[in-house]
């Protein structure tokens, strides 16, 4: 009896984290221009567009009730670093520019800074709470992120949390 008990919780809760997990994968904005596209493979993506700045993140994300943990994955380039006559004096780590990890020299290096857009520029959330459809950032203490910011331009004030893209 007391295996039987033990399976029936088990495959309750499989099946509760499995139902949770396909109402995920789908894509989420919210009112800030950030996007949230969760993928079936436990892969997501980041996207933060706002004039002429941008971000985008790639990393994987694990659900554990209604807690869904994102850990971001950086994709690097190698920075070669020489003189003039291309010598090689050393190599750096560097966030990569695009979604392929190469080598690359200083002036395609100055030219990933100096532009409005790049890797992991707006830091996606580290904990994302699922309710009623909705993804609520966990703030430190362990509260739900309810709090509304201001738009720029105007004094109306919108909610933070993510909302399903309807397709």
């Amino acid at each position: 009896m007391r295996a039987f008990i033990i399976t029936y919780v088990l495959t309750i809760l499989t099946q509760t984290n499995c139902l949770c997990q396909d109402k995920l994968e789908q894509e989420y904005y919210n009112m800030s221009g950030e996007r949230l596209e969760f993928f079936s493979d436990s892969t997501f993506k980041h996207t933060w567009h706002f004039d002429l700045a941008s971000s985008w993140t790639n990393g994987k994300w694990s659900i554990s009730n209604d807690t869904i943990y994102l850990n971001t994955v950086f994709i690097m380039d190698t920075l070669s670093v020489g003189d003039s006559n291309n010598l090689i004096f050393k190599d750096s780590l560097v966030l990569s520019g695009d979604q392929q990890s190469d080598r690359i020299g200083n002036g395609e290096y100055i030219i990933s800074i100096l532009s409005g857009g790049g890797q992991n520029r707006r830091q996606p959330p580290n904990e994302l709470f699922l309710k009623n459809g909705k993804l609520y950032r966990i703030l430190d203490n362990g509260e739900l992120d309810k709090t509304k910011s201001q738009a720029i331009l105007t004094k109306r004030k919108y909610k933070t949390y993510y909302k399903p893209i309807k397709k």
